[in-house]
């Protein structure tokens, strides 16, 4: 037997025990308080929420004033209203996307709980004063407090099934990290090693008084390191010592060789930028050693293009999102859609359409930095995530994949060549801590895109 269908039936089961249990005037006059207090009892819930040191990593005032109570008031009615096994099946449909939400931005259980002991306080205080008699008043009580333990058992199934799934996935992409080309990743990242020094160098040589010298956090293999490494050599002995060795460098020896720029005292200049090199030659010792390990191995990717597979979306935009949120750096999505890509399956052939799809995955990871993400979504769909970009920066970006990809001529296996062009949605990460959310809003810009007559780029809506 499904083991969630016997789950439902035996939910379903105890409800119908616990509502026929309690008489149908007793119900009434709880569903009646509900729906009567509700808007205040979403007031109250989450003023105590927010006053919670726990849980107030997880609201915003702005988020609780615009959608979060109106979603309690309907989680309250929809709750409290059921008179049939139809209405119940809803009910407890509602509870698995709260849990799944839950678990997408990672609220733990115990907080979801104290909510719960929060609401059947204030709805045994708004029955103590509805002036129902004792025997009554105990049934109401009784009945809306075992209501919502089964509300909060079905979301708590819920959250621990989708935590489960996406510890597996992130696990999985750990492992598809680990079997990436991992000797031509080492390569690229000792060139963007390289890049940096060579700039710093001229910088220290020729700059002038008042200049501005890149840090390594904000260079190429900075970023990469920070968004990249983290999930492919996470527990790795030399991964906090090279960060430790950026921080050395940017946080130490960078401001000084800054306020020498232009400066008489050669020598000092010198022997700063001495000390900059010798961290910079054990970084990339360090690098060496941790690439070591984990050099041939190949597993994991999109069969087609070669490129991150969706199903490790949530992995990385978890891990991105928490970026975002502890470190405040923003991140886009741009959702890319091959226009009329039917169209020339139907007219030159599969394979022709296969070879566009590859090349167009080269051209997208030629266009973005190494420590930004491009995934292979779905058909002619791909996804692309800026790390550490406002709105300003991400729509360069689409609009250089844009007009790259217009300009392009993809060739086909006949020896054709063919252009194409592309829709782009753009969504900004706006601290909503569920990324499905971004998702959905990237969606939605480019429908807007296709919608407005393709070839162009698509703000999300804020």
């Amino acid at each position: 037997m499904d083991l969630r269908m016997h789950h439902n039936g035996t939910l379903e089961a105890d409800w119908l025990i616990l509502f026929d249990g309690v008489p149908e005037a007793t119900r009434s006059a709880l569903r009646e308080v509900v729906l009567t207090h509700r808007e205040s009892m979403a007031v109250a819930f989450y003023a105590r929420m927010m006053s919670d040191l726990d849980a107030r990593p997880f609201l915003t005032h702005e988020a609780v004033e615009t959608r979060l109570r109106q979603s309690m008031q309907r989680w309250l009615e929809t709750l409290f209203s059921c008179t049939d096994r139809d209405q119940f099946a809803a009910a407890m449909a509602m509870q698995r996307h709260v849990g799944e939400v839950h678990a997408r931005i990672e609220l733990p259980v115990n907080i979801v709980a104290r909510g719960a002991r929060v609401l059947k306080g204030e709805i045994a205080r708004r029955l103590l004063e509805a002036g129902l008699d004792g025997e009554a008043l105990i049934d109401a009580v009784l009945y809306a407090d075992n209501l919502i333990d089964l509300a909060f058992e079905e979301m708590s199934s819920a959250y621990v099934a989708s935590h489960e799934r996406a510890a597996r996935i992130d696990e999985a992409y750990r492992v598809f990290s680990y079997g990436q080309n991992m000797s031509l990743e080492r390569e690229r990242q000792r060139s963007a090693l390289l890049d940096w020094e060579n700039r710093f160098l001229q910088e220290m040589m020729a700059g002038a008084a008042g200049d501005e010298l890149q840090s390594l956090a904000d260079s190429s293999f900075g970023l990469w390191l920070h968004h990249k490494a983290t999930a492919i050599f996470e527990g790795s002995s030399e991964l906090p010592t090279i960060r430790e060795a950026i921080r050395t460098v940017d946080d130490n020896l960078i401001p000084l060789c800054q306020a020498q720029l232009g400066g008489p005292d050669r020598e000092e200049l010198r022997r700063l930028t001495k000390a900059v090199q010798a961290e910079l030659g054990q970084l990339k010792f360090l690098v060496g050693a941790m690439f070591e390990r984990f050099v041939d191995l190949e597993s994991g990717k999109d069969a087609l293009t070669q490129l991150l597979n969706r199903r490790f979306l949530p992995a990385i935009l978890s891990r991105e999102a928490d970026i975002s949120r502890s470190q405040g750096k923003p991140f886009a999505l741009l959702l890319v859609d091959v226009d009329h890509f039917k169209h020339i399956n139907d007219r030159h052939g599969h394979e022709a359409g296969d070879r566009v799809l590859q090349q167009m995955a080269s051209l997208l990871l030629n266009t973005v930095r190494s420590g930004d993400f491009v995934f292979r979504y779905g058909g002619e769909e791909f996804l692309v995530l800026l790390v550490e970009v406002d709105q300003q920066h991400a729509k360069r970006v689409a609009e250089k994949i844009r007009s790259r990809v217009e300009k392009e001529h993809f060739l086909l296996p006949n020896g054709q060549q063919l252009q194409v062009t592309t829709s782009i949605g753009l969504a900004l990460h706006d601290g909503h801590p569920d990324y499905q959310r971004l998702v959905n809003r990237a969606d939605d810009a480019l429908y807007r895109a296709k919608h407005d007559g393709r070839n162009r780029c698509v703000v999300a809506d804020a």
